[in-house]
């Protein structure tokens, strides 16, 4: 796995934060949603949250200066053996450059894995536009062959 270096800073006040401080389910299903995924039941959220090996998060000062505002994340789960498959890389429209932050949350992300799980393999599936910034970290889109394919079962 290619880690792009140097690390670029975050703007003051911004925060990237991993386990243990994740966010509650509701500010992670308000963040998907806002990002064009469906709305989902809290307490499913909270379990996939609960389920999750890592967990990294976004944030910026919230208006007004009381505390901070869920803007981006990116989860991992696995078999802790053989493969890890990372969910929800998702980034609010209105922060820009996008590609600058899909960077951090992938750099701490990938750090963190290399760290805890090195050999594993690692897929996703990722929104057309963050392909460039993946392939900055060396992600491939389709290698040997191989097709992502994706069911949503309804509930």
């Amino acid at each position: 796995m290619t880690i792009p270096s140097p690390a670029v800073t975050l703007p003051k006040g911004w925060l990237i934060l991993q386990d243990p401080d994740r966010p509650d389910a509701a500010a992670v299903n308000q963040l998907l949603q806002a990002c064009g995924q469906p709305e989902r039941s809290i307490e499913r959220v909270a379990l996939a949250l609960q389920r999750s090996d890592l967990l990294v998060s976004l944030w910026r000062p919230a208006l007004g200066g009381a505390g901070h505002k869920l803007v981006g994340m990116v989860r991992a789960t696995s078999d802790r053996s053989l493969n890890v498959n990372l969910w929800d890389l998702c980034v609010l429209d209105d922060v820009q450059p996008r590609s600058r932050y899909v960077h951090h949350l992938m750099r701490s992300m990938l750090l963190r894995l290399r760290r805890d799980l090195a050999g594993c393999s690692i897929s996703m599936m990722t929104m057309p536009e963050d392909v460039p910034e993946l392939e900055r970290f060396g992600f491939l889109e389709s290698p040997n062959k191989i097709r992502a394919m994706a069911l949503r079962l309804g509930s």
